[in-house]
């Protein structure tokens, strides 16, 4: 069992969970059975994304020793079990979209959402730039939550669907990629970094200036593009007249510029410290989406619903790093 969640990532199911989640509401939904089937359906892309990419990378995977105690690679699942595992993922994420949240357009992009993430999964270690396809995948995947409660998209949806983009892009093009520029620049595997002169040499990391531009540029209007509900009223930075919302978006943008400034100056040599500000900067940029959206949730799901939500955002993933990697906490990997 332990082999099939370490396939699966657990920790990380949240976040595509609650993609098509987070865009329904936005665009007007708020029946809970409707956005619970959101949800499954969100963790069954999780699955299918890193089952597939798993599956697709064994290859590679073998030669890397960050990555050698992956389960496929390792022979503890089968590459049978993995296709059987995402190939269920799928089937069961259509089954459950034309029973009970079925539009003929929602349905046609949800198809164009898995046909993204299996390019990306298929090839992001042969072509560069590949984040994009897996990030216009993550776009598609909300607009499919909106879809299924109106044809008409509101601009709020588009908005928190583009916000998943940017952090796809930060979170594979610079950070995953960043941690990997060694092995990858070692097996000629073009990826960002690699192509804008990014190098490990000696266990140091030469990162020219236009990388540092890149990497602060994606991070930054990622977080503007999730100010823009507070800037065009959408949502408040109030709640009950206390700043509550805004201040914590500004404590959050803080928190993620430094850690942005931490994984671009942390050596090779102490990589292990690298995946952990990897991690607190995905957890952190997770929680910009609820935060945006506080007043939106506390007017209609009430405010202990809303508070238990954003308490299940920070300690899922700690549950599951504890459970799965013990005291250590992050896979490191």
């Amino acid at each position: 069992m332990k082999h099939h969640l370490t396939l699966i990532r657990p920790y990380g199911m949240l976040f595509l969970g609650f993609t098509p989640v987070f865009s329904a509401i936005v665009n007007g939904e708020f029946s809970f059975q409707h956005l619970a089937i959101l949800f499954f359906i969100g963790i069954l892309a999780h699955i299918f994304g890193f089952a597939q990419n798993d599956y697709f990378d064994l290859k590679i995977d073998s030669k890397s020793k960050y990555v050698a105690k992956r389960p496929i690679v390792t022979g503890k699942i089968s590459q049978k079990t993995a296709m059987i595992i995402f190939s269920s993922s799928f089937v069961l994420s259509l089954i459950l979209s034309i029973v009970f949240v079925f539009s003929l357009y929602s349905f046609f992009v949800l198809l164009i959402t898995f046909l993204f993430f299996m390019l990306y999964n298929k090839y992001s270690k042969r072509f560069f730039g590949m984040e994009y396809i897996l990030g216009a995948g993550v776009f598609t995947f909300g607009i499919f939550g909106a879809l299924t409660v109106s044809n008409n998209i509101s601009t709020f949806a588009i908005i928190i669907s583009a916000v998943g983009v940017m952090q796809w892009l930060f979170s594979v093009g610079v950070s995953a990629n960043l941690k990997d520029v060694e092995f990858d620049t070692k097996h000629g595997i073009r990826t960002t970094p690699s192509m804008f002169g990014v190098k490990a040499i000696d266990k140091k990391l030469l990162i020219p200036k236009s990388f540092w531009i890149y990497a602060f540029s994606i991070k930054i209007i990622h977080i503007l593009i999730i100010a823009l509900p507070f800037i065009l009223g959408y949502t408040s930075i109030f709640i009950y007249g206390l700043p509550i919302p805004g201040i914590s978006f500004l404590i959050l943008t803080i928190i993620l510029l430094y850690l942005t400034f931490k994984i671009l100056t942390t050596p090779m040599l102490k990589r292990n410290k690298m995946l952990i500000y990897v991690g607190f900067q995905e957890g952190f940029a997770f929680l910009l989406i609820p935060i945006a959206l506080l007043d939106i949730l506390i007017e209609n799901i009430t405010l202990l619903a809303s508070f238990l939500l954003i308490l299940l955002f920070i300690l899922w993933p700690l549950f599951w790093f504890r459970l799965l990697y013990g005291k250590r906490m992050i896979p490191l990997e």
